[in-house]
């Protein structure tokens, strides 16, 4: 399931109005819509930590829900999957919002690696239009 599906579902069993919650979380209402209904990939890391911070969920909750709602389980990330994380964040292009990765503190290493997923998941989406 998307996330912007999910986040919408939680806002609403929290029984807020998309407007109510974003006002209560310091968001614009036209932002909160349009990363609701334009995807949460292509919103700003910020935003994205707001929404699920007023929702009282991590990042990595938000997408651990993700995975269960697809039937997928991510329990950890396997070994290739950080490899390639780790070649992704090498790169000079890249490299500059990871580059503290190495040195970070687990969990924060774990948020890295989830906003990754979305920057992957996303290309790969881009990729697939193009053909």
């Amino acid at each position: 399931m998307e996330r912007a599906k999910i986040l919408s579902r939680l806002i609403e069993e929290k029984g807020y109005s998309k407007r109510a919650f974003a006002e209560r979380i310091g968001l614009p209402p036209t932002t909160l819509q349009t990363m609701l209904t334009r995807g949460v990939g292509g919103a700003a890391i910020d935003n994205v930590l707001k929404v699920t911070k007023g929702l009282g969920i991590t990042v990595e909750e938000l997408e651990n829900l993700v995975n269960e709602e697809d039937g997928i389980s991510k329990d950890g990330p396997e070994a290739a999957e950080i490899a390639e994380f780790e070649s992704f964040i090498n790169n000079p292009e890249h490299g500059l919002f990871f580059k503290d990765y190495l040195e970070a503190p687990e969990e924060r290493k774990k948020e890295l690696l989830v906003f990754w997923r979305f920057i992957k998941q996303e290309e790969d989406k881009k990729k697939s239009k193009e053909q």
